[in-house]
């Protein structure tokens, strides 16, 4: 269990996040939702730990989480929204080096070529590579290590449909085993991959509620972030 507790977040005079709350269980896809500058990447920051909050507080498991220590940014996997690839290297190459930066052996990487679909492009130099193919294997690297808690910027910016599908049914498979946060403003993706949304318009959370109980979601979408 997660908690976030009254989360703000100041840059000078600007108030980004305002007294964020909400809980997550321990496995699913949860979609934080809303239009660009409504806050979503600066509440993913603060998760992440790459950047400390103003106000409010963090706990895991009902204990208060320093975000700057190793053993909470061990428990998180994250893939931005710039895929930061190094095209140079190899499917595997890129892989081994995120492993050896988090301790991880040859058998995790093994799996996470798999469970991402990237047997056929394990030899390829990434800037080769079709951006859908990108994107897998950016979440291969963000799940090495075995986090809890994965979070997702925008995982389909960019990609074609048939891109979308298929990243879409990989993070679907993915959340069976672990928690994904899920940043988006395309409403047709979070409909579809998405347990429960958490909407976010001016830095404040407006609505948090299961999928399948929100009625006419593009006309909410509009009215809450007029």
């Amino acid at each position: 269990m997660i908690e976030i507790k009254k989360i703000s977040k100041f840059f000078d005079n600007n108030k980004a996040l305002d007294k964020v709350n909400f809980k997550l269980g321990s496995e699913g896809v949860v979609g934080l939702l809303g239009p660009n500058g409504a806050g979503k990447t600066t509440l993913m920051r603060i998760l992440t730990g790459y950047m400390n909050p103003s106000e409010g507080k963090i706990f895991w498991d009902g204990k208060k989480v320093n975000t700057q220590s190793i053993i909470h940014k061990k428990r998180i996997g994250y893939l931005p929204e710039n895929n930061p690839l190094y095209g140079g290297m190899t499917t595997r190459e890129y892989l081994k080096f995120i492993a050896d930066i988090k301790n991880v052996n040859d058998e995790q990487i093994n799996k996470a070529i798999k469970e991402c679909g990237l047997k056929n492009v394990i030899s390829q130099r990434i800037e080769t590579l079709s951006k859908g193919f990108k994107q897998r294997v950016g979440l291969a690297g963000a799940i090495l290590g075995k986090p809890k808690l994965l979070i997702l910027d925008e995982p389909t910016s960019g990609l074609d449909p048939n891109q979308i599908i298929e990243i879409r049914q990989l993070i679907k498979r993915l959340a069976t085993k672990k928690l994904i946060i899920l940043s988006t403003h395309i409403l047709p993706e979070a409909r579809e991959v998405c347990e429960r949304l958490i909407l976010i318009s001016r830095g404040k959370i407006v609505m948090d509620e299961p999928t399948k109980s929100i009625k006419d979601l593009e006309k909410k979408f509009v009215e809450l972030t007029a």
